[in-house]
Order: structure tokens, then sequence, then C-alpha cells
């Protein structure tokens, strides 16, 4: 399986970098990036030709520095509207001179016009491809996607031979471990083989081997037997243990039931006392400009909050932060997320979980009258307790962007604050 190439930050303006069968001639190449030009314009003043994306980031950097409008190449004064047209003779030529396929390092032997390059592109078996199985990020060869999506990706959908159940093959085995319509023998090696839902119930009804307790404990008799000597044991049971236990049972029944208030009034204390939570979890994040940086180098995509528990009702959760973008937020966004993770008190919990989240970009500015928060709220998305390692993620690929993030004060020395609460 072929991972993912690394991305890299596309310059802002150039000309064609394909690999040319022949020389390009002079004037066809753009005097600032020095590459075959691209969506050719030309100055009417001068006759000189550049690359359209070229010369509106030189004339954009002569505004911002308060400069004349002038030719890159000799210098002329010139106005951008009146002085500037497209040169389509001379995009008909570039695209005319041949060309290598862009992956020919990877073997294709392609070559033709450049005008011809996205329509081999959209069919080249070396070309780069996202699988289109859902969820899945793995990227190949084309000449390997179809093998990959039926036989070997982890996303493919696949159907439990036991039950109904049909989910991505990634989860598979884990389905299979927990699958109510599994056949499996039982714990007690009574030589039984019943369906894993069933378990529970053959232990409590049918196997011969479970020790149970004689159906006459409350009236005295405290022997413990296997189900399967049952009956002969209550043919020896004698009944002068039901007259005695009869006697001292009223008794007994109202000793056991003061103790069992008192013991689950003191274990609602320790509970409470002893469970970690917060209505409102802060995340501090220091070193952020370095993060981002690395981010968007592709060294460092995602960085994680400590796990923490939200709610009195202790819903367990970590945030997952992705500097530089995921999906739709890439290279532009910072993404956030919100991971539901197994919680020691997921027993005792309400399931969907009935509690909406908010997650809070901090402005910090000073006044905190000015400040402007950046919010989202998630809805009651959680339906269902998680298990080890099948936990959810819901949340913003486009949770602020980059620019957006730099304008306000929401990076002070060099840290940010995200918060997430009920």
């Amino acid at each position: 399986m072929m991972m993912a190439e690394a991305q890299t930050n596309p310059l802002p303006y150039g000309g064609y970098d394909d690999e040319f069968v022949d020389n390009v001639e002079d004037d066809l190449l753009c005097p600032i990036c020095t590459l075959p030009l691209k969506e050719v314009v030309q100055t009417r003043r001068c006759g000189h030709r550049l690359c359209r994306s070229c010369i509106d980031a030189y004339f954009a950097r002569q505004e911002t520095d308060g400069q004349q409008i002038t030719c890159p190449v000799c210098r002329t004064n010139l106005n951008t509207e009146q002085d500037i047209f497209e040169d389509l003779a001379a995009d008909r030529k570039i695209l005319s001179y041949t060309i290598k396929c862009p992956r020919r390092s990877r073997g294709c032997q392609w070559t033709d016009e450049l005008r011809a390059k996205d329509d081999h592109l959209a069919y080249c078996l070396h070309e780069i491809v996202s699988c289109t199985n859902k969820n899945c990020n793995v990227k190949l060869e084309r000449k390997g996607l179809q093998d990959h999506v039926a036989t070997k990706c982890d996303w493919r959908i696949i159907r439990c031979k036991f039950c109904p159940v049909a989910q991505p093959a990634l989860h598979m085995e884990a389905h299979q471990k927990v699958c109510p319509k599994l056949p499996v023998t039982c714990p007690q090696k009574c030589g039984m083989t019943i369906l894993r839902e069933k378990v529970a119930d053959h232990k409590e009804n049918e196997c011969a081997l479970v020790e149970i307790s004689c159906p006459y404990s409350k009236l005295g008799c405290q022997k413990k037997f296997q189900r399967k000597e049952k009956t002969s044991h209550l043919q020896s049971c004698m009944q002068v243990h039901l007259d005695l236990a009869c006697v001292k049972l009223n008794d007994t029944e109202k000793e056991l039931r003061t103790a069992k208030e008192k013991l689950g009034q003191r274990m609602s204390a320790l509970e409470k006392r002893a469970r970690p939570y917060y209505n409102v979890y802060t995340w501090k994040i220091g070193g952020f400009e370095e993060i981002l940086k690395q981010a968007k180098t592709g060294s460092k995509g995602l960085i994680k909050s400590d796990p923490f528990y939200l709610g009195e009702c202790g819903y367990k959760f970590e945030m997952l932060l992705y500097p530089n973008g995921e999906g739709k937020g890439e290279n532009t966004h910072l993404s956030l997320f919100l991971s539901n993770m197994e919680g020691e008190y997921d027993a005792i919990l309400q399931w969907p979980c009935a509690k909406d989240i908010t997650l809070v970009l901090i402005d910090q500015q000073g006044n905190q009258n000015d400040r402007q928060k950046i919010s989202f709220a998630l809805g009651r998305v959680w339906k269902s307790r998680p298990v080890k390692g099948k936990e959810f993620n819901w949340g913003f690929p486009e949770f602020v962007s980059h620019d957006e993030l730099q304008r306000g004060a929401y990076i002070v020395d060099d840290t940010i604050f995200i918060q997430a609460k009920f």
C-alpha cells in the first residue's frame, strides 16, 4: 500500500515547469520566473511578454511599496488597465510544444503537445490518485487503484459472515470480537456451542456446570452445587432448614435493606468526589507559530490535547487540531475536531450523549468587551457508547482561516487558547 506523498507548497506564480522535448524559444520565456510563459500577456508600450501570474504579483509588490507601475524588464511606465493585453498567439505557440509526462520518473513514456497534458493526466496510469473509498486517505498510482479499492483498502465495505452488519474492513475484526451472532463455546466448558448473544442466558438458565445456590438459601440452606446436581440436592435438603430460616427471615431482610441503602449513599458520595470533570475545558497551546510552520511543511500535521472529562456526567473527550487544515480546510484553515473516547463512567451515562458542546477559539485582546470569540456548536452527535479502537471524531475542517487567525488577537505571546464547554 502506497502512503500519500508529501505535499509541497506551490509557488504563488510562475510559468510551465514541465520537461519540454525541444528547447523553448527565448522570447517565449518569462523574464521574471524564467520558465516557459503561462497565460501570456504583453505590454503594449514596450512589447515584452510575461506570465499573467508573474506580472500580477510584480505589480502588486510595486503598489504595496508605493512605487510607480513599470515594466519589470525595461522599467517603462505602464497603465495596468490599458497597457497589458492577452497574447493568444504566444499562448497557442507554447501549447504546441511537445512535453514529456510529468510522471516520467515513475515510468510513463507519454509525449505530446503541452495542450494535451491535462487530458493525459486524467487517464495516466502513473498519476497519483486518491482511493475512492470513503474515509480512506491513501494515495497511489492509478494503475493500482482498482486492486486497492477492491481487495486491500482498510475502508472497503465488507459484510460480516455471521450477521447482516456491513462496515469497513478496518473494523471487521473488532466487530467479530463482539458479534452477537458469532458461535462460541460455553465459557464454563460444558461442551455446548451457542451464539454470543445467548451466553448470558445459557449461563443463567442452562449450563450444567454453573455453580448455583440452593433455592432455599434464605431459609437456612447455604449449600452451593453445580446445576446438574440440583435434583439430587433438593431431594436431600432437610425440612428443618426451611423451618429455622422462616423465623429469621424478616429480621434479616430488614438489616440487608438498611445496609444496602447506606452502602449506596456512600458509593454515590465517593463517586462525586472522585470524578474528574470540567464544565469548561481550556487547552493552552504554546509555541504555536513553530507548530504552524512545521504543519505547513508536512512534518507535524496533528496535535492532540490531554484527555478530559466534560460535564458532571463524565463524558470523556480529547481535542484534535490540524494547524494546516484537514479535508476542505487543508492549507487554508485550522481544523478542529472533538473525539469521544472510551471513559470509565460510560456504563452509567446516558446514550446518546444528552449535551450540546461548543468549541471556542479565545480572543486575547485586553478589553474583554471588544473580544470577538470564534465558536461553533456541536449538536448531540455521539449516538452510542464508544468502544476501544472505535472512537468517533466530529468537528470543523474550516474552523478558522489562517488569514483571520493572523488578523485578530488570537495569537498572543506565541500562544492560543481553545475551549470545549457544555
